[in-house]
């Protein structure tokens, strides 16, 4: 059975220690907690839930989900069980309790609203001394892969409408329409930076 998501705090946590636990501990790690309040996992399955159209604004490398589950467990955040089931081994990772507190504390904190590093715009911004021809292939490198998914996230989006409107589903529609929009945009910022760049390159 898994278990139900975090709500209210359990005031396991003082707020000291809440405050230098979620200072340590890397935003991969806080994904992870995230992931399992809604119940035990496995490593495959964490892997799977990161890799799915759920959480594509939130991908992490394969090979950092399982230093941060020992690192949670070893913290006292997180446990892991042995549960054999048709003769194959499998570990699950649940939280404590005080894993819960600390996921339901940091779920309730304002997002960070710091901008992300986006390496297109620092080329932009440094690579116009090699020409407008360099500009050009970047911008048209970055528009045709948003070109190539935005009708994967569009279908992805359309899948909620057949879906019981709970809330779970709703803030799992958010995410989609989220990305999908930003997806939107960036096609839309790509096609009008090629348009105006037009007047620096001569085709002939």
């Amino acid at each position: 059975m898994r278990d139900q998501p975090s709500s209210e705090p359990t005031h396991l946590l003082g707020e000291e220690e809440l405050e230098r636990l979620l200072e340590r501990l890397k935003p991969s790690a806080l994904g992870l907690l995230a992931l399992l309040s809604e119940g035990p996992m496995t490593g495959y399955e964490i892997k799977k839930a990161i890799d799915s159209p759920d959480l594509i604004f939130w991908r992490d490398s394969f090979g950092s989900i399982y230093p941060n589950l020992h690192r949670l467990v070893e913290i006292g955040l997180a446990v892991k069980e042995r549960n054999d089931l048709k003769g194959r081994k499998r570990i699950y990772y649940s939280l404590t309790p005080r894993g819960r507190e600390l996921t339901a504390v940091w779920l309730r904190k304002p997002a960070n609203r710091e901008p992300a590093r986006v390496e297109l715009l620092l080329k932009l911004r440094y690579a116009y001394p090699q020409g407008p021809e360099v500009l050009r292939g970047l911008l048209e490198s970055y528009a045709k892969h948003y070109r190539s998914v935005i009708d994967e996230y569009e279908r992805y989006l359309q899948t909620f409408d057949l879906l019981e409107g709970d809330l779970r589903t709703e803030t799992r529609r958010m995410a989609a329409d989220y990305w999908t929009r930003l997806t939107r945009m960036l096609l839309e910022w790509s096609d009008a930076s090629l348009e105006r760049l037009k007047e620096f390159y001569d085709d002939d």
